[in-house]
């Protein structure tokens, strides 16, 4: 929300939910946040398959903002508990997706400390492109830049 120029808040303002303190002051002494999860727990994960709209769908919205429209949609599809090592670069990525996924676009899903009313959200770490070519499936990892900010992710 915006200020009106010239005019003093009489109260402080309210921050925004999402943001988690990394610490809490204790008797005036900083706390730093420990988390509950431990660095070789497993990590869970969502595998999202990306198609395209379907005709029928797209006539749905209407004629004003179907211009506008993101013209593909998501579904849920696999939902794994894996160790971080599986996911720690973009070849042990493909190597996963080769062994539990079929032909098509999936997304990546992993979860975030976003506050909602499930104390979680699902966020797009990488999305997977699996084809046919002559010498079987191949698969290929692209958008891994939310990856890097993880203790585990190695790059390429």
């Amino acid at each position: 929300m915006s200020r009106t120029k010239g005019a003093k808040d009489l109260k402080k303002r309210r921050v925004r939910s999402d943001r988690k303190k990394k610490y809490v002051k204790r008797k005036g002494k900083l706390v730093p946040y420990v988390p509950k999860r431990k660095r070789g727990d497993p990590i869970k994960i969502w595998w999202w398959r990306r198609k395209p709209m379907s005709l029928d769908g797209y006539k749905k919205w209407s004629r004003q903002i179907r211009a506008s429209v993101y013209k593909k949609v998501t579904e849920f599809g696999v939902r794994m508990d894996v160790p971080p090592e599986m996911i720690s670069s973009p070849e042990a990525i493909e190597k996963l997706a080769l062994e539990y996924l079929y032909e098509g676009v999936w997304l990546l899903m992993g979860f975030s400390h976003g506050r909602n009313k499930f104390h979680v959200k699902p966020v797009k770490l990488c999305k997977v492109v699996i084809r046919e070519s002559g010498d079987g499936m191949t698969a290929k990892v692209s958008e891994t830049w939310r990856l890097s900010r993880y203790w585990f992710w190695r790059g390429s």
